[in-house]
């Protein structure tokens, strides 16, 4: 049984993609009237914080490979991806402590890294006005939390220094403990401390090195929020480097996705979850399933339903807008589907046979094989508790998929994956 899909209306067909999303541009900008398109320029122009082409390696290596981004101030950035992809070296980079081959960095207006076929400049590390955090906190055991704290603020005044540390205690809730030493305090709060130090100085630019690895991981995403809300309170503009797509996504405003060097996707996190855009993002960032599909018509014929290219905007009437997916009929095409886009209906005529699943509290990850033996995910709520064996009613809600052209898919994607999980896990 096919789902249950509103066919493309007749005068959505006639709009081009550049026509639908510049009057959503349009749309988004009538419902900001605090910023002016000119702000919005000058702001795209002239960003806070800037990298462009940069370049890092030794010898014959190359570790970060024109990477480029940018940030205004407040907003906190992320590197992501897996160990060995160049996201500490580029923030090393950023800070000065690895030299760079090639690219420019900016911040607040000021040049410190000019790297062209011209130039080879670079500011010195202690006069770029950033303040890190490091894995390991790297604070120091015969001192006092409250002298940590001081400890970058030698040339301040002893009225002006005594205030900024009592401002920072208050800041990350450590009052009460300023007098004791680190190795009195808990993982959570030494990060804490660790934290108020590189902000005392008021840096402009915050740089944050696996800060909450050495920490359980209840305890991460908890105090990762926790050090947002002290980001956003101080307006610092920061960025974080993490394996930890959940950490990430609770901390930034923009996460870069990196793969051997290379910046893939420098985006929102839910950017990213939605809208990636490529077949190694997509895997890395979140669950999901790939399943085959064709292009007919314009639109996606798969196992669950055909499926069509849905806009973010509507008519006058509120309907929904879609136009045709930008691949000639025929092509095969493998459909991203996410958890969420699979919904548990009990009265569905459509049901998919459970082939494993993960208990997560409130709620269960099923694994299911439809009716062709391709797998899908989908999250269900806990007390709805089928065993593995059973057939379940499943609605799939695919207005907003991502469909990239099967040529795209490598071997190490869930397809693959998928193949050797079917009929053979239940048996």
């Amino acid at each position: 049984m096919a789902s249950e899909i509103k066919p493309i209306p007749e005068d959505a067909k006639k709009l081009s993609v550049a026509q639908i999303k510049t009057h959503q541009t349009q749309l988004n900008k009538s419902y900001e009237p605090n910023v002016t398109l000119s702000q919005e320029s000058d702001m795209a122009s002239n960003p806070y914080f800037s990298v462009q082409d940069l370049i890092v390696g030794y010898d014959d290596t190359i570790v970060v490979n024109g990477l480029s981004l940018i940030l205004q101030q407040g907003e906190i950035g992320c590197f992501l991806g897996y160990s060995g992809c160049g996201k500490t070296t580029a923030l090393r980079a950023i800070a000065g402590l690895e030299p760079s081959r090639h690219g420019t960095i900016y911040l607040n207006d000021q040049c410190l890294t000019d790297k062209t076929a011209r130039n080879s400049f670079a500011v010195a590390p202690a006069k770029r006005s950033m303040g890190m955090v490091f894995q390991d906190y790297a604070l120091f055991g015969h001192l006092s939390v409250a002298k940590n704290i001081a400890f970058g603020l030698n040339k301040w005044s002893a009225a002006d220094k005594k205030a900024r540390v009592a401002e920072m205690l208050s800041l990350v809730e450590l009052t009460e403990h300023a007098d004791k030493r680190p190795n009195e305090l808990s993982g959570g709060q030494q990060q804490r401390v660790a934290l108020a130090r590189a902000l005392a100085p008021k840096p402009k630019l915050l740089l944050l090195d696996e800060p909450f690895s050495n920490l359980d991981v209840v305890l991460r995403e908890s105090l990762a929020m926790n050090v947002r809300d002290i980001l956003k309170r101080t307006n610092t503009t920061a960025i974080l480097v993490t394996h930890d797509q959940n950490e990430a996504f609770a901390l930034a405003d923009k996460v870069g996705v990196m793969e051997k060097g290379k910046l893939v996707q420098w985006a929102t996190p839910s950017e990213l979850y939605h809208e990636p855009i490529s077949p190694f993002v997509a895997e890395f960032v979140g669950e999901g399933a790939m399943i085959d599909g064709i292009i007919k018509e314009g639109h996606v014929e798969t196992a669950l339903g055909n499926i069509y290219r849905r806009m973010e905007v509507c008519d006058e009437l509120g309907q929904p807008q879609y136009c045709e997916y930008d691949y000639p009929n025929g092509t095969p095409i493998k459909v991203l589907v996410r958890p969420d886009d699979i919904i548990h209906d009990d009265d569905s005529a459509r049901t998919a046979l459970v082939i494993g699943r993960v208990f997560r509290g409130a709620n269960y990850l099923y694994r299911l094989q439809l009716d062709d033996g391709q797998t899908v995910l989908s999250l269900v709520a806990s007390h709805h508790n089928h065993e593995i064996g059973s057939h379940i009613g499943i609605l799939p809600l695919l207005e907003h998929v991502v469909v990239f052209n099967e040529n795209e898919i490598h071997a190490t994607t869930w397809s693959e994956y998928d193949r050797s999980q079917r009929i053979e896990a239940v048996k």
